[in-house]
């Protein structure tokens, strides 16, 4: 039997994954005979451990987005392994039109298997089912997941699984038309109109901007919004004490060259968790088929890129919209036993995640969407990429050697994480496969 080359096997693999995304795809369609919910808008997030320092904040001002564009908000939180944020919920209760749903997994019987979701703690009865009837007087919808803690649950794509895979897709299969747009964010995230070189108004609603270019442009399928990383700092908001993004504070060398060439050169194209909009049949079909496959995923934004791409979806990341991305300050160290700098290890979870991406997939196929290279493009636009980087400090000679220092400190320290992810890349299936946040 003639063996096969990595090559084959690489492209075999990302065919197989595609041809299941646009088989639930058309499945999807089939079920609602292309007939969304223009009137609604779908967002799901995965909650884990500190998530209810943002939630407090990020979900009312998500909706309060939605509802200035005159549409209601089935917001989707799924509270991972156990994982409970009491406080948080508590204050979604007192938010006026607004329905808190608890909704409970079974327990989880394996990585890759989604759980049966249903109304009541004891999961008796059948499962619960989402509707277009059951909206009462509330105009929207906060569904609480709670996950079930065991030994296949712990991990960002385990509780993501569980919502695609087995919420969304059924209540498809039993008659649900879903609102045609979802978006997928973070705990932190907030959509913020940008303001390039200079901190976004907190107030500015870029989420409308993200939802009427979909609308507007039927050929679009996936709209990415671009990061806005930041330190978070304790505040308070609506007489809540949460973390908010203070965009005065330095950003770790990497991360700040990422702020400044993401969306904008080859390389540097996924759409990003944290932010990206889309069309519901396409969202849910690439991350159901995601979590079904991959449950040691944890780039899965960037895997669902890689299949949008190769499964012909159409999309772009809309540089006029930012949303917040979380990142550690440069001072601050791990505290899990390593000791090292927390936006070195950051950096290695996203490089190695990517590196699982180009061993599964092939870096020829992958390359245009994530790269662990140098953009060389990036010397065709060296004035606007020195204006990202720099940020709102001034231009001087002090400053531009500062800033240089930090581009080399980025290189050296990136080629060093790059060397080690490539020594011990994530394992995306298989036994050795494990729930990563």
């Amino acid at each position: 039997m003639p063996t096969i080359s990595l090559r084959e096997k690489q492209d075999r693999t990302l065919t197989a994954d595609v041809e299941s995304v646009q088989s639930s795809r058309e499945w999807i369609n089939g079920k609602t005979n292309r007939t969304f919910d223009k009137t609604r808008t779908l967002g799901v997030v995965a909650a884990g451990k500190g998530a209810e320092h943002y939630l407090p904040y990020t979900i009312p001002k998500i909706i309060r987005q939605i509802s200035e564009m005159g549409k209601g908000a089935d917001i989707i939180i799924g509270l991972n392994n156990g994982y409970e944020c009491q406080t948080a919920i508590d204050r979604f209760t007192l938010l006026p039109n607004v329905q808190v749903i608890h909704l409970y997994t079974e327990k989880k019987m394996g990585s890759t298997t989604p759980a049966k979701v249903f109304a009541n703690e004891k999961c008796e009865g059948a499962p619960y089912q989402l509707s277009n009837t059951d909206l009462q007087s509330s105009k929207h919808r906060i569904f609480i997941v709670h996950q079930k803690e065991g030994p296949y649950s712990a991990g960002k794509i385990r509780i993501l699984g569980d919502i695609y895979g087995s919420l969304l897709i059924k209540s498809i299969e039993n008659g649900w038309r879903p609102p045609e747009a979802l978006v997928t964010f973070d705990a932190e995230s907030q959509f913020l109109v940008n303001q390039d070189g200079g901190a976004p108004d907190s107030e500015s609603n870029g989420l409308t901007l993200l939802v009427s270019e979909l609308q507007n442009n039927p050929r679009i399928d996936l709209l990415g919004a671009g990061p806005k990383y930041a330190v978070y700092r304790k505040g308070l908001a609506d007489g809540a004490e949460v973390f908010l993004p203070d965009f005065g504070e330095p950003l770790p060398p990497i991360q700040r060259f990422l702020r400044a060439v993401h969306g904008r050169f080859k390389g540097y194209k996924w759409k990003p968790g944290g932010g990206t909009i889309g069309r519901t049949d396409v969202i849910v079909s690439l991350l159901a088929v995601i979590a079904a496959r991959y449950p040691g995923a944890r780039t899965e934004d960037v895997q669902l890129t890689i299949l949008a791409y190769h499964a012909g979806f159409q999309g772009d990341i809309l540089m006029d919209v930012v949303f917040t991305n979380r990142v550690p300050r440069v001072t601050d160290m791990t505290t899990d036993g390593l000791t090292e700098p927390a936006w070195i290890q950051q950096m290695y979870r996203w490089i190695a995640g990517a590196h699982a991406l180009e061993l599964t997939y092939g870096k020829h196929n992958v390359s245009s969407i994530i790269s662990t290279g140098f953009p060389w493009s990036i010397f065709e636009d060296l004035i606007g990429f020195r204006r990202r980087f720099k940020g709102t400090e001034e231009t001087n000679l002090r400053t531009v050697l500062k800033n240089l220092k930090v581009l080399l400190v980025a290189f050296a320290t990136f080629r060093e994480i790059k060397k080690k992810a490539s020594e011990s890349p994530d394992i995306l299936q298989g036994p050795g496969a494990t729930g990563s946040w």
